[in-house]
């Protein structure tokens, strides 16, 4: 089986290799589900230690949290429901697990000010288990998000959470390298949310979908 599980990069490259590790993983012979597992350690060690990586011991705190996402996608692969949106299950997993232990560690900045897409915002419902279960087309939404009139930051902003589903803590980081200053989860959260609101008064993006 080749490893092809670079952090963030868009399943649709990946959904063959995704179904294989899947089925690796649910219903491989001993041998490949140790090997299967094997590839998705060291996956899930790379996003942990994302979304931890400024804590003093990220290492070895990722290490841990790396661990017990393992235990929970070998109790729970049955709720994996899309086989070709593996790697994005086990992602999300991964990262909310980090994600957990920074709140309990009091380290992220309360967010309660912050405003979030009302949830019947039109991009505010999105995630990949409901775009999957409404057979929606994910590369048409992709393409016509990549024409929106947006900047390409808030593009990026947009389709890593919607399409990518890639936690803000990733986000703010991948966006902080980019710009070579700190962009907190905050910042990415408020910029996202003034985006979304253009985007529903966006012809296109509507008739996407009352089409469906």
């Amino acid at each position: 089986m080749e490893e092809n599980l670079a952090v963030g990069k868009s399943d649709k490259n990946n959904s063959s290799d995704s179904r294989e590790l899947y089925h690796a993983c649910r219903y491989g012979s001993p041998q490949e589900q140790q090997a299967a597992y094997e590839i998705l350690w060291p996956y899930l060690v790379r996003v942990t230690l994302q979304v931890l990586y400024d804590q003093a011991n990220a290492e070895s705190l990722a290490q841990e949290c790396a661990q017990r996402a393992m235990i929970r996608v070998y109790k729970r692969i049955a709720d994996c429901h899309e086989p070709a949106a593996f790697r994005t299950w086990v992602r999300r997993i991964g990262a909310n697990l980090a994600i957990d232990e920074l709140r309990r560690r009091k380290r992220l900045l309360p967010l309660d000010s912050v405003k979030e897409p009302d949830a019947s915002d039109v991009l505010g419902t999105i995630d990949m288990e409901t775009t999957v279960s409404q057979n929606l087309d994910l590369n048409q939404l992709r393409r016509l998000l990549n024409s929106s009139p947006m900047s390409e930051r808030s593009r990026r902003l947009v389709i890593g959470r919607f399409l990518d589903d890639l936690p803000d803590e990733i986000l703010a980081q991948q966006e902080s390298d980019l710009a070579d200053r700190a962009v907190r989860p905050s910042h990415i959260q408020v910029t996202r949310a003034k985006n979304i609101a253009k985007l529903r008064e966006w012809e296109p993006i509507r008739l996407f979908f009352e089409e469906r």
